[in-house]
């Protein structure tokens, strides 16, 4: 079969008017287009599609409704990356102090570097590999060539997590044995299989973030962890939601400054577009505020 073929920026304007979407200023929107590529933006309309098999839209759907819920989901992705950096600095700072403390105490103190000081070896052989990679990239950095100059390439593990992906720290994590975890876990104040599911959740939403992904009106994996006692009284979150990721976010920052600032900051962009977006789409419950405010 073949693939569509190519349209120019006019014969996307014309196919989104047949489609059912209104366009005031075929100019302005072709800007737009030549900027935010087609697929990414018609993505922000799957809402309004008369089913998920047609690429009709209903009701009275313009580019501009369109565009600013693609707007408000830039901005969003734009202000969780301020706090998901926040969390990521004070993790990997943790994990990192937590098994050096644990495992690296005697020469050479490189135990970090044997699979036997992990329980998923394959997992952790699987982050290794990956390092590599990543350590590759960064060659040329100072950190790098000041490693491999005087200890032949390895790093201490609290350098080492500099240089990580984020995914690759949750990996890391993950593969530990649960006698380092619990203790990473406690001097955090959580068990170690919500701190594990909660890095898996902020490494996604952190990447999805970074690349530019589509927030809006999308499920998330792995669904969210929470404690059954909060989904009791909160029986309409949907821990595969956006904002269960973002709860997830607001419970694993270290301070609570950052937290009070990232609600205030949420709250703030929701108002902003609040004629644009719906919150339901996002998993957002009615009185989502007390929801922030009681995970302070």
């Amino acid at each position: 079969m073949n693939l569509k073929k190519p349209a120019t920026f006019d014969e996307q304007i014309c196919i989104l008017e047949k489609h059912g979407i209104s366009i005031n200023n075929c100019n302005h929107a072709k800007d737009i287009l030549k900027f935010v590529n087609y697929y990414r933006l018609t993505g922000y309309a799957l809402q309004f599609r008369v089913s998920e098999n047609e690429s009709l839209y209903t009701g009275n759907i313009s580019f501009d409704d369109v565009y600013n819920i693609y707007k408000a989901d830039e901005h969003l992705r734009n202000l969780l990356r301020l706090y998901i950096e926040k969390a990521e600095i004070y993790y990997r700072t943790q994990i990192a102090y937590g098994f050096a403390i644990s495992k690296c105490t005697v020469p050479p103190y490189d135990q970090h570097y044997n699979e036997n000081n992990f329980y998923d070896k394959d997992g952790y052989n699987h982050v290794m590999v990956n390092f590599g990679r990543e350590k590759d990239y960064y060659k040329d950095s100072l950190i790098v060539k000041h490693h491999k100059d005087k200890y032949s390439g390895k790093m201490p593990i609290w350098v080492m997590v500099e240089l990580m992906s984020f995914s690759g720290l949750s990996k890391l994590y993950k593969s530990m044995y649960i006698s380092e975890k619990s203790e990473i876990a406690k001097a955090i104040g959580v068990n170690y299989t919500t701190l594990e599911n909660h890095l898996h959740c902020l490494s996604v939403l952190r990447n999805k973030c970074a690349h530019g992904a589509r927030l809006y009106n999308t499920e998330f994996y792995p669904p969210a962890k929470f404690t059954s006692e909060f989904l009791k009284r909160n029986p309409e979150i949907k821990n595969n939601s956006l904002f269960a990721y973002i709860l997830i976010l607001l419970k694993r920052l270290p301070d609570k400054q950052s937290k009070q600032e990232l609600i205030e900051s949420v709250q703030n962009l929701i108002e902003q577009y609040k004629n644009d977006i719906d919150i339901k789409l996002m998993g957002f419950p009615t009185n989502y505020i007390s929801v922030f405010n009681n995970n302070l």
